[in-house]
């Protein structure tokens, strides 16, 4: 989704339709991931092994920076009437955190984590954003047909794995058609999970209205009732709430009775942003939705 944000500021929805990415092969995409090896994987995008007596020192000397490659292909009707490609876009998905495996002498794994500096990483999904444009207008590649589009690159930074927010897109650019890429452009969002220390710490009077929302939605069963958000923020501004709220042992008409009520309160709190709550059993089952959209009746539905 943070890539698709990105993709409407240059393929308007008006105009263009999004595809799933056809044209980046899954063996190609395979060998970018990798290591570069001069003779054994002379594509890969990562880094190389750095220097050290054994593989743990090799791997932590030049950790992997590269993560995942995504893409989307944006389609315009010519002419004719016919959908033809009118853009790509790439989100290089980049490591905070470098989580690798090796295998000691019975066969068994140990496993290691290097932490990665944000300008390293930074740096790197630079480089990297410039060749996959390069490989891209190959004029071996679907002969030379990708030099006439815009390629845009989104730059993504994951969390650790053991974060509940996955991370987030830092920084864009565009290589215009018949042109390399051009220069960076920040991206200001973020998440915040509700409530969390890092909330209290960065965006107080946020968390505190989501503590206010999340005990009066506990007061509303005399059991405790799990409320968990996640905000989205862009340039600091809190845009966009998504609240999940697992449920124990209620029936329907108890479930249909907290959704509305839920319903009701979130203009007391959230006017100007879109709400999302779900409501879910222990199991994971969905069991109500509520959307709140800024000036709009809350939209509700219960699952049968």
């Amino acid at each position: 989704m943070g890539l698709t944000r990105i993709a409407k500021e240059h393929f308007p929805q008006q105009e263009y339709s999004l595809r799933e990415g056809l044209f980046i092969d899954k063996d190609e995409l395979n060998n970018w991931l990798r290591r570069y090896d001069e003779e054994g994987n002379p594509n890969g995008l990562n880094p190389p092994l750095g220097e050290g007596s054994d593989q743990k020192e090799q791997e932590e000397s030049n950790p992997r920076t590269l993560s995942h490659i995504l893409e989307q292909n944006y389609m315009i009707e010519n002419s004719d009437g016919e959908l033809e490609l009118g853009g790509i876009v790439i989100g290089i998905s980049l490591n905070s955190v470098y989580n690798f495996r090796i295998t000691d002498e019975n066969g068994l794994y140990d496993f290691y984590r290097t932490p990665l500096d944000d300008e390293v990483t930074q740096e790197d999904g630079e480089r990297i954003a410039a060749e996959v444009v390069t490989r891209l207008r190959d004029q071996e590649r679907f002969d030379g047909d990708f030099n006439n589009i815009p390629i845009v690159i989104g730059l993504f930074r994951e969390q650790p794995r053991e974060s509940i927010i996955s991370g987030t897109y830092f920084q864009t650019a565009i290589a215009e058609a018949n042109s390399d890429l051009g220069s960076w452009d920040s991206i200001n969002e973020n998440f915040y999970l509700f409530p969390s220390d890092r909330a209290n710490q960065d965006v107080r009077d946020d968390s505190d209205k989501f503590g206010r929302f999340q005990e009066e939605i506990q007061n509303f069963f005399s059991t405790y009732v799990g409320v968990v958000g996640k905000g989205f923020y862009q340039n600091d501004r809190l845009t966009e709430l998504t609240v999940d709220i697992p449920l124990r042992f209620y029936g329907k008409t108890e479930i249909v009775a907290l959704t509305q009520f839920i319903a009701s309160i979130i203009p007391d709190y959230y006017e100007d942003i879109k709400v999302e709550v779900n409501v879910n059993s222990v199991n994971g089952e969905q069991e109500s939705l509520i959307v709140s959209e800024p000036g709009e009746d809350p939209f509700i539905h219960v699952m049968d």
